[in-house]
């Protein structure tokens, strides 16, 4: 743990604050904010996923084939869609705003079923609540990577949300 803050320490004597303003963007605020309200997923935790896996590219399709902003597989969207009543095609996952309304309906959803541990939500939003339940998440070097990654950025949009 203590290795991260160092990491965060040169990250900030190399770049100041203009850097983590530029490299920490607050894209979608209004809707982000209203958002995050209706579905009670913290702001912060809406910016980091997005930055991590899109860093804001709204088009991007990754090869395993998660689409947008929060990269959802069209399953997922689908049945979120489903069990809110709301309208859905995979063509849609590529709006920003309907991207992150389903990626944060999934985020709520995880935050229920893992009684707000974080942890246990972003291994499951990253590899899957299958490979949680079973251990074998533990394997993946990428997600071992993605829970660092959300430390640092998660801490860096604590700080730009205060002083927005």
């Amino acid at each position: 743990m203590k290795r991260i803050y160092i990491y965060i320490l040169i990250f900030l004597m190399f770049t100041g604050i203009i850097g983590v303003a530029s490299f920490f963007p607050l894209n979608y605020y209004g809707e982000i904010d209203k958002i995050s309200k209706k579905y009670e997923v913290d702001r912060e935790i809406i910016y980091s996923v997005i930055k991590i896996e899109s860093n804001f590219r709204e088009g991007v399709v990754s090869h395993k084939g998660a689409i947008g902003l929060m990269q959802i597989m069209p399953p997922t969207g689908e049945w979120m869609a489903q069990t809110h009543n709301l309208p859905y095609s995979e063509k849609m996952l590529l709006d920003p705003v309907y991207n992150i309304k389903i990626g944060t309906l999934y985020l709520h959803y995880l935050m229920k079923r893992y009684d707000g541990n974080i942890e246990k939500v972003l291994i499951a939003y990253n590899a899957g609540p299958s490979r949680l339940k079973d251990g074998s998440w533990k394997k993946f070097k990428e997600t071992r990577n993605y829970l660092r990654k959300y430390k640092i950025t998660n801490f860096f949009y604590r700080i730009r949300l205060f002083f927005r």
